[in-house]
């Protein structure tokens, strides 16, 4: 995947990942604590495990979302009854992140299927051999992470120029 342990030098594109595929991979649970050179989201639809993040231990459970910056030494559980996804973001990549981890407990089936759609068309748009991919999955990662954001209570701010780009564009042309 996309282990710390390996070259740092390498660059990785986003991915998603059903949990079941890493479950089976194997190398994962409390005692086999990693980091990732990219951010990580895990999407927990069902089922429930436990978390490891800087040696503090907490449980999940189904509709919560795990968002994990790079580098940030963690261990996790994934049963085979768990069912969710992992998103690996791009590393070197200019997406609004979060700047600590977040750990939601999506409560309200409204929010719960928004979450959902987020990742389902982001892992569509994966698989895509459009030629514009790349472009509509920055902009759907990103979309997804400043939604994150939103629901953890702590939105993102843009920076000066970001918010100037976005009044040039909501501003008509005379």
């Amino acid at each position: 995947m996309f282990d710390a342990q390996y070259s740092e030098n390498v660059s990785h594109p986003l991915r998603v990942v059903p949990l079941s595929q890493l479950a089976r991979a194997g190398g994962l649970g409390l005692g086999a604590e990693r980091s990732y050179m990219a951010p990580v989201l895990f999407w927990i639809a069902h089922g429930q495990g436990r978390l490891s993040v800087g040696g503090a231990l907490r449980g999940y459970t189904g509709h919560n979302a795990i968002f994990l910056p790079a580098n940030l030494s963690h261990g996790i559980e994934i049963s085979p009854r768990c069912q969710g996804t992992a998103v690996f973001f791009a590393e070197k990549s200019m997406l609004p992140f979060p700047p600590t981890e977040l750990h939601l407990r999506m409560q309200g089936v409204q929010v719960q299927s928004e979450m959902n759609q987020l990742i389902e068309e982001l892992r569509l748009e994966s698989l895509s051999d459009s030629p514009d991919r790349d472009l509509m999955l920055f902009h759907r990662a990103a979309l997804m992470l400043l939604w994150l954001n939103r629901q953890s209570g702590k939105p993102h701010v843009p920076s000066v120029q970001v918010s100037d780009m976005l009044r040039a564009i909501a501003q008509p042309k005379r």
